[in-house]
């Protein structure tokens, strides 16, 4: 049964989401990386090794992250694209920045439970 200790949980879910909004603003692959270290400092932390309580620490960091991520492109984009001779950061603007957080944050959560799992799948071999 999946629960939500507070404690043990909400650090490790705020560090593996900060690893997965810098990486995963690189690629997608850093929100795999993310979910896995906030499992490995679950478990460092005194949480169990299970698929369900890692999965959902990797997924509130991937939401963390895939937050982070989107704050990050909106940050980086509007500061280049006038280097680039665009005048207005129009196409950012409205539902393209909530379609990115939304995007963001689904598979922000996806991948992060994913790599979440997967630390219990390589540290039980």
């Amino acid at each position: 049964m999946v629960t939500f200790d507070k404690e043990k949980m909400l650090n490790p879910s705020i560090i593996g989401g900060i690893v997965n909004g810098v990486l995963g603003f690189i690629c997608c692959l850093g929100y795999i990386v993310g979910g896995a270290v906030a499992a490995h400092l679950y478990v460092n932390a005194g949480g169990n090794l299970d698929y369900e309580n890692c999965g959902l620490v990797g997924a509130i960091s991937g939401v963390i992250g895939g937050i982070i991520a989107i704050l990050l492109r909106i940050l980086i984009l509007s500061s280049v694209m006038p280097m680039m001779g665009f005048k207005s950061y129009a196409f950012l603007a409205g539902t393209s920045i909530i379609m990115g957080l939304i995007f963001s944050i689904i598979f922000g959560a996806i991948f992060g439970a994913i790599g979440g799992i997967l630390y219990v799948v390589i540290k039980n071999k």
